[in-house]
């Protein structure tokens, strides 16, 4: 991997690494916008919705929002369940529960003194923190989804101190996370990269990062294989890319991409042909595409897709159909532009101009910033969310796209997803027969439950879950087993959890071949 460079030639040579990307569809794509022959045949119907159960008490009125009070958190899939975290009034105590899409299944994993936080999935574990406490701080817990399989990993309450745990991701079969330890008396702290493999011997400190007032952040973080990667500042370097392995000697600053205190600002981290694709700003090309294996040698500019110290305001999406999509953005956001390459490291193609999509404010006199805020890449299309920002609490505009990699396929398929300034863009969530599920606003209805199946046509309200012009405020959308999950408000109950069953397309199919 490190000597990519002396591999250039070759591959440039070699089929599908450096060849032109036409606008054609692959064989066996349907036809640019055209309607698949999924689609002539009758779709099961989705819903309805409905409240998985009431685990809080309701609201005083006025409902308080659009979140409605506390509310059910950290929703998560693991092992075909779902797993969040909630208040038991009935035990007047914090909760691990579980559900499998029924109100009877739903049922409280283990009590803790508070409800947990963090869930995150490594493997076949299930790390959390188990609520805080005066006495112990954060503490580390994981379970397998049992009851008897749901313990405290490690005392991990310093010797003084305070100790709070944050930014959990899986790296490979192991948890890294971030230990911030408040001194007592002299109101300071300490940021500590950790590392777990649930077990308390394997629950151990990588290394201590700095004291409070000499670093910035963690930012962002993203693992390639066994690698942690991280923006992360110091005084001296400003915020740049870091990369740990596990180990004190391995965690490391990658390259200084703006030399000295100043910051090229790594943003949009994403794993992509076992190496780290990101934007950052050099000083001297401005914020463009940047790949990294982990080494100073192997961190390079992809592409200066708008040479000169502006630079195209690249953002790395995902991959989708073995390309890495990734959008740039011409002066002043007049439009954005949707760019596909091949992401093999050995290689070095130019990117493809898949579509242009005008700013539609573009003569407002207001500064604009447009990012892809959510997305989700299914076997036929690629979903993504545009937020058109103007600096006020509210968007301009959230818009919902498609694309299946070509400038005729790639289409708006409704706007506005949101008008609060309090809700976060929904990532739509895959059923199994090519519709995908989301959140959007409209007058008649408010913030409601949507359904697409790819086509304008074919995007509409799926469910009045809070009926007229009040909102619901679906958020939190996830896919685990058989059902969607989401939270809601349906102006009686507050927020809590909603299921959507997801039919099964091919016994649908054998049902009505039998009718």
């Amino acid at each position: 991997m490190h000597g990519w460079r002396q591999l250039v030639g070759a591959c440039l040579l070699a089929v599908g690494c450096g060849g032109a990307m036409t606008d054609a569809p692959a064989p066996g794509s349907p036809a640019p916008g055209g309607v698949t022959a999924q689609w002539e045949a009758p779709l099961p119907e989705l819903g309805p919705a409905t409240l998985l159960k009431d685990l809080y008490p309701p609201p005083d009125e006025p409902f308080p929002g659009p979140f409605g009070g506390p509310a059910p958190t950290d929703l998560l899939a693991f092992r075909d369940r779902l797993y969040f975290s909630a208040i038991d009034f009935a035990a007047g105590r914090g909760a691990l529960w579980r559900s499998n899409g029924t109100t009877a299944s739903t049922v409280p994993v283990k009590h803790l003194d508070d409800a947990p936080g963090r869930l995150t999935v490594v493997g076949n574990q299930l790390f959390f923190t188990g609520g805080f406490s005066e006495e112990h701080g954060n503490e580390l817990w994981v379970s397998d989804g049992t009851t008897a399989g749901t313990r405290r990993v490690k005392d991990l309450t310093p010797a003084s101190g305070t100790a709070f745990l944050e930014n959990f991701i899986a790296v490979d079969d192991t948890l890294f996370f971030f230990r911030v330890v408040r001194m007592p008396l002299i109101f300071s702290s300490e940021l500590e990269l950790w590392r777990s493999d649930g077990t308390a011997g394997g629950t151990a400190r990588v290394t201590e990062l700095g004291q409070e007032g000499t670093f910035n952040g963690p930012l962002e973080l993203a693992s390639v294989g066994d690698l942690l990667f991280m923006s992360f500042g110091k005084t001296d370097t400003g915020t740049e890319l870091w990369v740990s392995d596990g180990t004190a000697e391995g965690t490391h600053l990658v390259k200084d991409l703006l030399p000295g205190p100043a910051s090229s600002f790594p943003r949009s981290l994403t794993p992509a042909a076992g190496v780290l694709y990101f934007s950052a700003d050099d000083g001297e090309h401005g914020r463009e595409l940047w790949r990294s294996d982990g080494t100073e040698e192997g961190t390079e500019l992809v592409e200066d897709t708008r040479p000169g110290p502006e630079g195209s305001q690249a953002q790395p999406i995902t991959v989708f159909k073995q390309r890495l999509y990734f959008a740039t953005f011409t002066p002043r956001y007049a439009a954005t532009e949707l760019r596909k390459l091949n992401p093999d490291p050995s290689c070095h193609p130019r990117s493809q101009r898949v579509a242009t999509i005008p700013n539609p404010y573009a003569n407002i006199p207001r500064e604009f910033f447009i990012f892809v805020s959510t997305f989700t890449a299914t076997e036929r299309k690629l979903y993504f969310t545009l937020y058109y920002d103007v600096g006020s609490p509210a968007p301009a505009d959230v818009q919902l796209w498609r694309t299946d990699g070509t400038r005729k396929g790639t289409k708006l398929l409704y706007q506005p997803l949101l008008e609060s300034p309090d809700l976060l863009p929904p990532r739509p969530v895959p059923t199994d027969d090519g519709r995908v599920v989301f959140y959007a606003y409209d007058e008649v209805h408010g913030h409601e439950l949507w359904v697409t199946n790819g086509q304008p046509s074919g995007t509409r309200l799926l469910q009045d879950i809070n009926p007229g012009p009040a909102s619901s405020y679906p958020q939190d959308l996830l896919r685990a087993g058989d059902f969607i999950y989401f939270t809601a408000v349906d102006g009686v109950h507050g927020r809590e959890i909603w299921t959507l069953p997801v039919p099964d397309p091919e016994a649908v199919q054998q049902q009505s071949s039998r009718e």
